[in-house]
This record gives structure tokens, sequence and C-alpha cells, in this order.
């Protein structure tokens, strides 16, 4: 394999960081709906806590974009890490003595959701700086499969286990899971900075920054509809996905470790799209393979609302996962090559906060649909929004994509000066 086809030695430290941290990040997604439910009935209360952990999406993607093209990505990751740690390290104390209530739940989930929108950005701007530009697919697929599996068919499982002998371990699991990301993080040995910060002019003021960025993204018609589109879509699934511990427990019988068994199930999809998401969109094309995954997106929610069986939503959402998964190794690594280098954290702060500060809302609107029309009203709702968005954008996503030349014949656009 030519050298600059080979993915390298720092991007395997990133990877088995990612292996690390989703281990425990599986264990507190199994475990945090199901501590939810123990303290809270209220499917308004229960949408709250995921609203908590997706409202910095909404609120800091956009700043944190600046700031990440202004410091050190390597600095920023391990930090973020770190005060994870730190955040689920409270959360296991006052597990374990019996001292958490919702609120405060919501409160701790906040900072984490804070650290995790630094951590999640960077990490996505990091990438092309420790990989070639002709192996992003791939390494993006590596990433995914392993997070994947980690998270989902190792993490949920056990969280769910764990958290039935005792609701503190997954959370005390978890903040190890990040310190040790953090010291894998912190091992990785670049020869030339991290970011091009160094290099680049002073920059005026914070306004002039954002702006930069932003205009940047609203010009590339491509960009904009990608990041339009998934803003809505991830806000009607969110609709859903946000009650999805009391629609379980109520509607398919399932609590406990069952519950993390069931999580599990549904993550094969998004390990068959990590491994084919990129021959997917080979053999289908692009825009077929987008507009494909958009429409699953929508139509997935019509199993929950007409057959609430355990087995039926687990292929439901396994095939969701093929189509999810296929969608996000094609647009990250379109965005990772398309964007220019420095303008990276700014234009993709933007892309994230269209794209996926969104979902906070959808958790919002969710739990008030749930509570007013019933467990199942949420996914109706969901159907309904994703199959208009599609109708009315698809055309335009898949006349854009059509413009798209090969990556390897496609300079990255200049930076707007």
């Amino acid at each position: 394999m030519a050298a600059s086809e080979k993915l390298g030695s720092n991007f395997w430290r990133q990877l088995v960081a990612t292996g690390v941290s989703n281990i425990g990040d599986g264990m507190v997604h199994a475990a945090a709906p199901l501590l939810t439910l123990s303290l809270t009935d209220d499917p308004r209360l229960i949408a709250g806590v995921s609203f908590s952990s997706m409202l910095p999406w909404l609120v800091l993607t956009l700043p944190a974009g600046v700031y990440i093209d202004r410091f050190n990505r390597q600095h920023l990751m391990i930090a973020a890490n770190v005060i994870r740690a730190a955040l689920y390290a409270l959360i296991t104390v006052a597990a374990a003595t019996d001292s958490l209530n919702i609120w405060t739940f919501m409160l701790v989930l906040l900072g984490v959701g804070a650290c995790e929108v630094i951590f999640d950005m960077t990490a996505q701007a990091f990438l092309p700086q420790i990989v070639s530009n002709n192996v992003l697919e791939r390494a993006n697929g590596r990433l995914t499969i392993v997070e994947t599996i980690c998270n989902n068919f190792i993490g949920l499982p056990l969280g769910a286990i764990a958290f039935v002998v005792a609701a503190s371990i997954p959370f005390g699991v978890n903040g190890a899971s990040f310190g040790l990301a953090a010291v894998l993080v912190f091992s990785i040995k670049i020869p030339k900075p991290l970011t091009d910060t160094d290099s680049l002019p002073t920059r005026n003021s914070f306004r002039s920054d954002f702006k930069e960025g932003f205009s940047w993204l609203w010009n590339n018609h491509l960009i904009r509809t990608l990041a339009i589109m998934l803003g809505v879509t991830n806000m009607a699934v969110m609709f859903g996905d946000a009650i999805f511990v009391k629609y379980a427990a109520d509607e398919l019988g399932v609590t406990g470790s069952g519950y993390g068994f069931l999580l599990s199930l549904m993550a094969i999809g998004s390990i068959i799209g990590g491994f084919l998401g990129e021959r997917i969109s080979k053999r289908l094309g692009v825009g077929l393979a987008l507009i494909i995954s958009y429409a699953i997106f929508g139509l997935v929610g019509l199993a929950y609302i007409l057959m609430p069986n355990v087995w039926v939503i687990a292929v439901a959402v396994s095939i969701m996962g093929i189509a999810g998964t296929t969608w996000n190794v094609v647009t990250v690594s379109l965005r990772q090559r398309i964007i220019p280098a420095e303008l990276f954290g700014r234009v993709n702060s933007v892309y994230r906060f269209l794209g996926t500060g969104s979902i906070a809302l959808g958790a919002i609107a969710g739990g008030q649909i749930a509570f007013r029309f019933g467990i199942r009203a949420p996914y109706l709702a969901s159907v309904i929004v994703g199959l208009s968005s599609l109708a009315i954008g698809g055309p335009r996503l898949y006349k854009e994509v059509q413009r798209y030349i090969a990556p390897e014949e496609t300079p990255a656009p200049p930076s707007i000066t």
C-alpha cells in the first residue's frame, strides 16, 4: 500500500481513543434513559433529559467553530475529555448516594453536551490532519465501525447489565474511559502544527471570523442543502427518540437489561453501513445513495406506529442504521474534502448548527406530542415531517450532488477573503 494510502499510527491512536470512550459512552447511552425513567415517568421530563444534552448543539456550535480554528485542536480534544470525566464522576457519586434528582441530572448532562460539541467538531477538523486526503472515506468508515461496535455492541449491553447491579457503575466507567481517551489523544505526535492558525494572519474580530465561515457555507449550495435537510430529519427523528425508553417500556414491554440488548440489536445496521457506506455511494452514486438514505429516515417511523414488536423495531432501525451510516460517511467526507482547512472549524460549526442543533428542538417537541397525543404520536409526526422534507428538498439535493465532480478531480474551493 502506498504511503499516501496508509492510515498511519496517529490515526490508530485516535481510533483506540474513540473505541475506549465509546465503550463508556455506550454504557451511559443505555443507563441514562433507565436512570431517567427511575426519576420520573413524565414524558416531558424524559424528553427534557435529551433536550439538555443536545441544547449545546443549538447554542454553542456557532461560536465553537471560530475557536476551533483559533486554538490547538489536540488541546481542545484533551480538555473536553478531561472535563467530561469529571462531570461523570459527579453523576457517579450522586447516583451512588441516592442524592440525584432529575433537574441535577439535566444540568450535568448540559455540561457533558457542551464538551461533546467541542470534542466532536474538533475531531472532524482534526482528522484531515492525521490522514491523507484520499483515504478520508476509509478513515471515517473505520471510525464509525469502531464507534458503533464499542458503543452499541459492547457498551450498551454492559451498561444495561451494570445499571441493574448499581445505577452508578455505568457513569463511573464512562468517566474513566474519557480520562483514558484524553491520555491517548495526548500521545498523538504530529510533525507539523495541529492547526494552521500559527501561519494565518491575525484575525480582526470574532464577528468577522464567524461571518467568513457562514458566508462560505451559504454560498456553497451543496453543503447548505445538506445542512438544512439534515437539520429537518434530525429534528423529526428525535420526536420519537427522545421518549423511546418509555415507548420500549409501555409498547414493547422492554426494560432494564433487555432495553440495552434491544439497542444493541438496532446497531447492526450501523456496522453494515460502516463497512459498506463507501461502496454503496460508489455503486448507486452519491446523489441516489443520499436520497434513498433520507427516504429511510422518513419511513422508519411507520414501524413504531403500525407494528410495535421488538423484532420488527430492531429490524427497522437496523435498516435505518445502514442509511444513517451511509449518509454520515459520505457527507462527512464531502465536508472534509471540500471545506478549506483554515475555514473548516467555522464552516463546520454552521453546518452542525443547522444539522444537529435542531435535535434539541425535536426532543422538546417529541415530549410534548407524546404527553398530549399518546406515545406513538411522535413517530407519526416524524414520518410526516421527514417525507415532506424529502419531497421539497430531495430534488434540489440530487441536482446539487450531480454537479459534484469526482473527489480526486476536485480541488478544494478557495477560501473567502
